[in-house]
């Protein structure tokens, strides 16, 4: 080989399309205005979700939507670009919503949702969460993390699942399939997230177009 001869190459996206975003000050307020108000008046949802928690309640749709417009709009923009197709639009509605309480030994088990794409806010991460996390010696991410994961990966060399630990107003936006979990923790705190499912409005010709199925 010369020793003038470049060697240039490109790499391919595989897998999910995960987003995070940040979310404003006063979405964030409005979460945990919303959801303590839930917490006072609205029953349980335990029956209707996966999570090991004991407090998780339904909240309206109509407070939020304003809001989730921009982060899914962003998400279509990131999406094509990663995708390479310009054809995805934040033409969506809002299925369902609920904001978990999670305190110390709650758990959500690997799970995924019903939708086209789920988000996951994170409004406030508790200190004392963050501090325990740190001093995990473990070898996965620790208490209070969040991962996501690809079903049927038992290559060594893939990368098949992000693990993070959520940082204040963190928001994550994934397809609805894309299994999930949060890991469990020991510290005497509360820790606020809120989730929810999103449906394309032209569903069947918008999952046919956007992910080529």
């Amino acid at each position: 080989m010369k020793k003038d001869f470049k060697i240039t190459g490109v790499h391919y996206h595989w897998g999910p399309f995960l987003f995070r975003s940040t979310i404003s000050d006063e979405f964030r307020d409005l979460i945990l205005k919303e959801g303590h108000r839930a917490r006072k008046i609205t029953p349980s949802m335990n029956d209707k979700l996966a999570g090991h928690l004991d407090e998780q309640y339904e909240l309206p749709p109509e407070p939020f939507m304003g809001h989730l417009t921009s982060y899914l709009a962003a998400y279509c923009v990131g999406f094509n670009k990663w995708r390479g197709r310009g054809q995805m639009k934040p033409d969506a509605k809002l299925l369902k919503l609920w904001i978990n309480f999670m305190k110390a030994g709650d758990f959500n088990p690997p799970h995924d949702h019903s939708g086209d794409l789920s988000f996951v806010i994170f409004p406030e991460v508790p200190k004392k969460l963050i501090k325990e996390n740190q001093a995990y010696q473990g070898t996965m991410k620790g208490p209070g993390a969040i991962a996501w994961m690809i079903e049927g990966s038992n290559n060594r060399m893939d990368i098949d699942g992000v693990y993070v630990l959520p940082s204040d107003k963190d928001i994550y936006i994934f397809p609805a399939s894309l299994k999930h979990w949060v890991f469990p923790f020991k510290s005497k705190v509360t820790r606020i997230s809120v989730s929810g499912n999103l449906v394309f409005t032209a569903h069947a010709k918008a999952v046919k177009k956007w992910f080529g199925k």
